[in-house]
């Protein structure tokens, strides 16, 4: 048994006020139940991931990426949570109070894998030991489910992208989260070719149009003006995959996100492939 006085210093060392700076540590920790004092850019949060939802008590530090350290100071936090990401800031941050670097996406190109490590080490720096391992057995269960689900997909390999006008999307490939939940999964990514640090590339039309069998998935929100070319423009009406498929459209989920996400994409993924507008090739909205 430990000494009690022993007990009493963990305890207090305990951090009470977590400020978080990066979305997918964010996300994680939501997803755990550990609400931060505040986070960066909790508005572009709502829109862009959506789940799990931000208690209206978070305190926004304003963008995401120059959160307002005036803010921060006046906050007075316990600890911050921040990735490689926020490098340049680093110096800063470490005035205000201790910080705790956490890197999902890496050199090492396993967002999975490291997202797995990510919300062992939030859970244990916040002091919530045992959390992890519950989102850990949920999102691999929900993943599991899916891959059950997909093999009645009409669908046997997708493109999942984030579309960003009627000629040109983000593709995402190797050292996604997405690629990383499809290889686990009876569906193939499409998209072989090179990708960036966070796993995607930035393509045309055109050169997607050679993946006829290919589902192509576009993560919500779409812009409005690629809603109005689906029906009004050739270009994009006429992609052999659109005109097999549909274009299939997926709520918001945390392209650059941790655990959470990778279970939520995984839902999403396998409702998108085994709908019945997904089977007939209409236009998903």
């Amino acid at each position: 048994m430990l000494p009690e006085s022993f007990t009493r210093s963990a305890k207090a060392d305990v951090p009470k006020r977590v400020v978080i700076a990066d979305g997918a540590l964010a996300e994680t920790a939501l997803a755990m139940g550990i609400v931060p004092l505040a986070m960066a850019d909790v508005p572009g949060y709502r829109v862009w991931v959506q789940e799990p939802k931000v208690p209206e008590q978070v305190i926004n530090l304003g963008a995401r990426f120059q959160p307002s350290l005036e803010r921060l100071a006046q906050l007075d936090p316990d600890l911050i949570l921040t990735s490689s990401f926020y490098a340049n800031q680093y110096s800063r941050l470490s005035d205000l109070a201790p910080i705790e670097k956490i890197d999902i996406y890496s050199s090492s190109k396993t967002p999975f894998l490291n997202a797995m490590a990510a919300a062992q080490k939030i859970a244990e720096v916040t002091g919530h030991r045992g959390t992890a391992e519950i989102l850990i057995s949920d999102t691999l269960s929900r993943i599991d489910q899916a891959s059950r689900e997909l093999t009645s997909s009409q669908a046997s390999s997708v493109l999942v992208t984030s579309m960003l006008s009627p000629r040109h999307m983000r593709v995402y490939g190797q050292n996604s989260l997405m690629q990383d939940v499809i290889d686990r999964l009876p569906v193939k990514n499409a998209w072989t070719g090179p990708t960036n640090h966070w796993g995607f590339a930035t393509v045309t039309i055109d050169q997607i149009a050679q993946y006829s069998n290919a589902a192509l998935i576009a993560i919500k929100p779409v812009p409005d003006n690629v809603d109005r070319a689906i029906v009004h423009s050739p270009i994009l009406s006429e992609l052999p995959s659109i005109k097999r498929f549909g274009l299939i459209t997926m709520p918001p989920v945390a392209t650059f996100g941790g655990l959470f996400a990778a279970g939520r994409f995984s839902d999403l993924l396998a409702n998108a492939l085994t709908s019945q507008g997904a089977a007939h090739g209409e236009f998903a909205s």
